[in-house]
């Protein structure tokens, strides 16, 4: 969840004490009455003229700047602030108000340098304070933010968004528990709190409190029933405990509105009929990481092989490795949605629009292949006694893509007494960053490794020359899925809603298991036991 801007109006300045009532000031007075009666337009244009008559008129420009930041003329309104910030440095709602207005275009370092001033300025500020944690989450600097959050509701307890942004941030920690009690006071404070509710849900699925979670998100959906955040988080709980028809339904909201690659789609397939596929034109847009993109492409497969007029708008990158599956579809950059189609939709759509559920998920496994030459090329560079297997501990980690399903690479240790050669499969890795009786045993393939412009077309060769592939949950495990490779997913004790609950096998990639951390996602012992299951055996 994104953190909540403390005040996105405006607050004009007082009309300045002791000033002449002179023709300026009588303007600028008016034209603040008019601000206050809710007439914008009039009241800039008295704003207006008081400044050419005094240019050097710093409360008329902070005015200005407010009703311009209320009409959405962000430009105007960074102008007329700057200006006054000019003459008039001192004044902490300037900065403030010029702050907020950065943060909320996402000139987040900008921003907070601002907010940090105006907190200078003015200390008790609560809504400054806030909106500094605000600019803090935005940078990744989660204790910053929950230092600045927790200064804002020292000021101002009953600070409702204080309290959910702090949530927001302790929950991104993975510090759950305190997190649902931020998210409590919220809603204590605004039972209408839509955000904080499903603030509340997420964490308590976090917390394994299913039953609490998706009451959390059934009263946010009852305050605001198209509420994205609410739908889309309650489908992923519904999907992660099994209930996939109504799951798919609210997974269908994981974009904000206005930030679809594609509009939802009515469109169904019936796999079982080909029938009712051949000559049908559809156009597939790719709208989710890379992982994604891996793990629905089997729809396309399939929907090709039954005849349908397959177009698939993705990364070009990974068009060597998709074109691997040898079904004829046509490609195209995933920007371009141009033409005449009988259904446009977005990849992770497909299995809704496939009516996918527990027991009907299509695996026709192995629908990627890879490259024989460059099998071959690798083959030579991996010899050695003794089984292989390729380890993976490193996602993606920008924090707002839920870094902790990445392993801290030091709780890999007893890994470091399994009887086996370890390859490593991840992109820039750092042999210093595993621990020392592990990093010795660990090959690194060097730069030239996946260095093309082709994403993983050496990573799926490597794979075909290895045992097992062990992984955290990344795109890694999709790619050795769908290669129908032996593969362990770690995953953490509460997993993504593909991963279902409590599974050890997973219906999307019958080669694949699944090994889940005892509950406060022990990664150490996680591994004691995956090396363990390394030193009884396994098979190709």
């Amino acid at each position: 969840m994104r953190s909540k801007i403390q005040s996105r109006r405006a607050t004009s300045p007082s009309s300045p004490r002791g000033a002449a009532i002179g023709a300026p000031d009588h303007l600028y007075r008016l034209g603040m009455a008019e601000q206050a009666a809710g007439r914008l337009d009039a009241a800039i244009d008295l704003l207006d003229q008081a400044l050419r008559l005094r240019p050097d008129f710093p409360e008329a420009l902070f005015a200005g700047g407010c009703i311009l930041q209320r009409k959405g003329r962000a430009a105007g309104a960074l102008a007329f602030y700057n200006r006054a910030l000019e003459l008039k440095p001192d004044d902490a709602l300037g900065w403030f108000n010029s702050g907020v207005l950065l943060l909320e275009h996402e000139h987040v370092e900008e921003a907070l340098a601002r907010l940090e001033r105006a907190c200078a300025l003015r200390p008790t500020h609560a809504g400054a304070h806030c909106n500094r944690g605000a600019a803090y989450f935005a940078l990744g600097r989660l204790e910053e933010a929950i230092e600045a959050y927790g200064r804002a509701i020292a000021l101002d307890g009953a600070m409702a968004n204080a309290h959910l942004n702090l949530g927001n941030a302790l929950m991104r920690l993975g510090r759950y528990r305190e997190a649902r009690q931020a998210y409590l006071r919220a809603v204590a404070l605004r039972s209408d709190y839509v955000l904080a509710y499903c603030g509340l849900g997420i964490v308590n699925k976090e917390l394994g409190l299913f039953d609490e979670a998706m009451r959390a998100f059934d009263r946010a959906l009852a305050l605001e029933p198209e509420s994205a955040e609410g739908q889309s988080n309650r489908g992923c709980l519904q999907l992660l405990l099994g209930d996939f028809a109504e799951g798919w339904e609210g997974y269908e909201y994981r974009w904000d509105r206005g930030r679809r690659p594609v509009a939802s789609s009515p469109a169904h397939f019936d796999l079982a009929d080909p029938g009712s596929l051949a000559g049908r034109k559809i156009l597939v847009v790719n709208d989710h990481g890379l992982g994604d993109t891996i793990q629905f492409f089997r729809y396309i497969v399939l929907l090709a092989r039954a005849g349908a007029a397959v177009t698939f708008a993705g990364p070009a990158k990974m068009r060597r490795l998709l074109a691997s599956s040898g079904v004829e579809i046509a490609w195209r950059d995933e920007h371009d949605l141009a033409g005449d189609f009988d259904a446009t939709l977005a990849i992770s759509s497909l299995p809704r629009a496939c009516a996918t559920r527990r027991d009907s998920i299509p695996a026709p496994i192995p629908y990627l292949q890879a490259e024989p030459e460059r099998v071959a090329f690798w083959r030579e560079r991996m010899a050695g006694a003794g089984p292989k297997i390729g380890l993976c501990w490193r996602g993606n980690v920008d924090f707002r893509v839920d870094p902790r399903r990445s392993i801290p690479a030091g709780r890999l240790s007893p890994l470091a007494t399994a009887p086996a050669q370890f390859f490593c499969l991840q992109k820039d890795p750092g042999q210093e960053e595993l621990p020392q009786a592990l990093a010795t045993r660990v090959q690194l393939f060097g730069d030239a490794f996946d260095a093309g412009a082709d994403a993983f077309i050496d990573t799926a060769a490597v794979m075909a020359n290895l045992d097992l592939v062990i992984t955290c949950d990344t795109s890694i495990a999709h790619l050795a899925g769908a290669l129908g490779r032996p593969v362990w997913v770690a995953l953490r004790h509460i997993s993504e809603w593909r991963w279902m609950n409590a599974r050890s096998d997973s219906p999307w990639y019958p080669t694949m298991r699944l090994f889940r951390c005892p509950d406060g996602d022990d990664w150490t012992a996680l591994f004691a036991t995956i090396s363990a299951e390394i030193g009884r055996g396994f098979g190709r």
